[in-house]
């Protein structure tokens, strides 16, 4: 097996465990919010857009100024998007 192909593999596992994270800390996030809510005005945890994914850092920001969720959440992203990239690059669709 060539390196490339072994680059690629644990870029791919990367990749899945940045997404992985990503969403655990997502629901973390929704958990937080929500305990801080009334019962009649709680986040969803099933259907995801951009406007609420938005609302849910807004949200997870304004109520916990100091918490972290947030950025451990960029960092999976990071994590996940540079592990595609670097799948991409190892396949020879990019680069």
């Amino acid at each position: 097996m060539s390196a490339r192909a072994i680059i690629g593999i644990v870029a791919f596992c990367l990749a899945g465990t940045g997404v992985f994270v990503g969403n655990m800390l997502t629901m973390a996030m929704i958990g937080e919010i929500n305990r801080k809510r009334r019962e009649d005005d709680l986040v969803s945890y099933f259907g995801f857009t951009p406007q609420k994914s938005l609302m849910i850092f807004r949200e997870y920001r304004r109520i916990y100024p100091d918490g972290k969720l947030h950025i451990y959440e960029y960092l999976a992203l990071a994590a996940a998007i540079g592990g595609m990239i670097t799948v991409a690059v190892c396949a020879r669709i990019i680069g």
